[in-house]
């Protein structure tokens, strides 16, 4: 039960993260301590940052900080209290991303020297590639670790995805509203909710034995992969073209989740645990 609790607190520890770090990019304030990572342009040896945007940027610093080791803890707590092996590697796996997710945040930062490339859109691109890797994987143990399929809340979770993508949709780039960094905080938001809930139902409908729910799994899996390329295609300014891109997958992320939705009520009413194979 802790642990179960533990991975729930990272699970928004780390969501929270992204979106400072899409409201960081958002106001301009990757540049404002200087480049000079991992310190700042403040008092004391650049520890602590000098005016409001320099904080905006150290502030994200801070909560990455204390999120990898809330990470490396409730890691090193589920292999001492036996946790299944799929919740234990699943961090592992998170943890080895770290210091690539790191790295990568230094060169959003950078400018000039060696690597005059940092501070570009594919690099920023993979920076938060990575983050959302980080946070299926702590997704995923969560959602192991609240080990129950049962038909009503696959049904359920089925109907919250198909209103959030509208919705989602209403605040993204080129849209109804302008992308100012507080519309880009509530358009990752309800994008990352419903990636966190498709990874969650992909995960759940495995224990339940039922063919319709595995297949609703299935397509909620390639309705979150393609959820990613749409947040990704977000983090920038389209040209016409790639509004037509985003908008497409959009569309599509509807589709395939309206095949989910079929799915999970035509799937069999019961309430089924995990099986152990599955908890393992």
């Amino acid at each position: 039960m802790q642990l179960r609790r533990l991975l729930a607190g990272a699970t928004g520890l780390t969501f929270v993260l992204m979106l400072l770090g899409v409201y960081t990019a958002g106001v301009g304030a990757g540049l404002t301590c200087g480049a000079r990572w991992p310190f700042c342009d403040g008092a004391v040896f650049g520890l602590f940052p000098a005016n409001w945007m320099s904080f905006v940027e150290w502030f994200h610093r801070l909560v990455a900080m204390v999120t990898g080791f809330v990470l490396l803890g409730i890691t090193g707590l589920a292999w001492t209290r036996g946790a299944s092996r799929r919740v234990r590697y699943s961090l592992v796996a998170a943890i080895a991303l770290l210091p690539v997710q790191i790295g990568l945040g230094a060169l959003t930062v950078t400018v000039g020297g060696l690597f005059p490339w940092g501070y570009s859109p594919p690099v920023q691109a993979a920076h938060y590639l990575a983050a959302l890797t980080i946070f299926t994987l702590i997704v995923y143990a969560t959602a192991v670790q609240y080990n129950r399929a049962d038909t009503a809340r696959l049904r359920t979770g089925a109907v919250v995805a198909l209103a959030l993508v509208p919705l989602g949709h209403l605040f993204s780039f080129g849209t109804v509203f302008s992308y100012t960094p507080e519309v880009q905080i509530v358009y990752y938001g309800l994008a990352l909710v419903l990636f966190a809930l498709l990874v969650a139902i992909g995960t759940w409908t495995r224990a339940t034995g039922d063919r319709d729910a595995i297949r609703q799994g299935y397509l909620s899996l390639v309705a979150a992969a393609l959820l990613a390329v749409q947040m990704v295609l977000g983090r920038h300014g389209l040209d016409p073209q790639g509004l037509l891109v985003a908008d497409s997958v959009a569309g599509l992320v509807f589709v395939v989740l309206l095949g989910a939705a079929w799915f999970a009520f035509r799937a069999a009413d019961g309430d089924a645990p995990m099986s152990g194979s599955f908890a393992r």
